[in-house]
């Protein structure tokens, strides 16, 4: 599939390769029963905190954001198995063994030794829950638009098959249109980063986490976790029924304290949401810490 230099994505491509420079790019080798050298990108200094991407993401998901956090946090950000940089898993694709396979490179990078905060985006979010379930040493979750609620709204999201594109500007146009439909719901911030940090991403992308982010498996995680869970979703994010989710969240999880849980609705938002407002994203963070 055609990279973005070959789609006039230029502007977005300066902006990722300025910010990759000013962070350190780290490999952790093949680990335990998948085997898979995984690509992390660090930043800033502080807390550790780790930042899982969506599906067809990679590290890239959350650029507009790090800036904002690396003020504040020791931040390592991996392209996932299957994604990215990172290479595939000799495992069955499955979340609980790509949890693991995270879990044993964080041991490897020293992070499990002191404990850090782990924030999930969309099929990330449901990734970062198995870590939890699988006794990653996280000491608060915080979910960004997390997959695995099994809570889509009945209408289904009309997206466009971007492999069909037979020319540059047919997958311009792809491209473009599945970030409105799915990501961004503001048409101004469909901009040349999005587009090329999306269709960099989807370039890379190897792993199918659809049928995965479609289930429930989340929800019993958040019941049953001992660690804080913050979680916030954008009101115009299609991913998901908001009124099913804020009924579920008083049913099951509003009990705990209010320190170990929160669940933020917010306005104007869809479901990139570090990438439409990431100054608000960041204070979100800071607040809970």
């Amino acid at each position: 599939m055609m990279p973005a230099t070959l789609l006039g994505l230029d502007e977005g491509l300066e902006i990722i390769q300025k910010l990759r420079s000013q962070g350190e790019s780290i490999h952790t080798p093949g680990l335990g029963a998948a085997d898979c050298p995984i690509h992390w990108m660090h930043f800033g200094k502080g807390p550790d905190c780790v930042l899982l991407h969506g599906g067809h993401g990679s590290w890239m998901h959350w650029i507009s954001l790090i800036p904002e956090l690396a003020e504040h946090y020791s931040l390592w950000v991996p392209d996932l198995p299957g994604f990215g940089a990172s290479g595939d898993m000799l495992t069955p694709p499955e979340t609980s063994f790509m949890a693991d396979a995270l879990i044993l490179a964080i041991d490897h990078l020293g992070l499990s030794t002191r404990g850090f905060t782990l924030g999930g985006f969309s099929f990330g979010g449901l990734v970062a829950g198995q870590m939890v379930a699988q006794g990653a040493a996280v000491e608060s979750l915080r979910l960004i638009g997390s997959a695995g609620m099994g809570m889509r709204p009945e209408k289904s999201i009309d997206m466009l098959l971007w492999q069909r594109a037979r020319s540059p500007e047919q997958l311009l146009e792809a491209y473009r249109h599945n970030l409105k439909a799915l990501m961004l719901h503001r048409d101004d911030d469909i901009n040349p980063l999005a587009l090329a940090i999306h269709a960099e991403s989807c370039r890379q992308t190897r792993w199918r986490s659809r049928e995965a982010s479609h289930q429930a498996s989340l929800r019993e995680v958040l019941e049953q976790a001992k660690v804080a869970v913050h979680a916030v979703w954008g009101l115009q994010d299609p991913t998901m029924d908001h009124m099913k989710l804020h009924a579920w969240w008083n049913q099951h999880m509003q009990h705990k304290n209010q320190d170990m849980q929160s669940l933020s609705l917010w306005d104007d938002c869809g479901h990139w949401i570090m990438h439409q407002s990431p100054t608000q994203l960041a204070a979100w963070f800071r607040t809970h810490t």
